[in-house]
């Protein structure tokens, strides 16, 4: 008995490392994933940059109507809720308008060889649960 748990605890935690590496795949930075040059990883850190700039604003206007449609939903007024529900879409659909403006720019200069690892490390990413990252609520 004793060497069964021996031997599950150690198997237990390789299995986890194994699944931390291959999430940390999804999130690591696209230079290292897509064997950017140096130029190209310039160009994608300047898209980044200046689609994090755009989405901080439209991010935090829609956390604000989100909160205010989850509080009338608890006091279960349907009016706000209504209201609040056509404040809350427009602003996912322009939060994901920005990401996918962002990965159509990206695509622009990358290889077609990196544009199949970019659609593969996309997947990851969708495939991503509980990170802050989580992209399914804008599909």
């Amino acid at each position: 008995m004793k060497l069964k748990i021996f031997f599950l605890i150690p198997s237990f935690l390789v299995c986890g490392l194994l699944l931390i590496a291959i999430s940390a795949n999804a999130d690591a930075p696209l230079k290292s994933v897509l064997d950017l040059s140096p130029d190209q990883a310039a160009q994608v850190a300047k898209i980044q940059k200046e689609t994090r700039d755009s989405i901080r604003p439209v991010r935090g206007e829609l956390h604000r109507q989100e909160r205010v449609l989850r509080r009338a939903r608890i006091k279960n007024d349907s009016d706000t809720v209504a209201e609040q529900e056509k404040r809350v879409e427009p602003l996912r659909m322009k939060l994901k308008a920005l990401h996918d403006s962002e990965s159509k720019q990206i695509r622009t200069i990358l290889t077609p060889e990196q544009n199949v690892k970019y659609d593969k490390y996309l997947q990851e990413r969708a495939g991503m649960v509980g990170s802050s990252r989580d992209v399914k609520e804008y599909k």
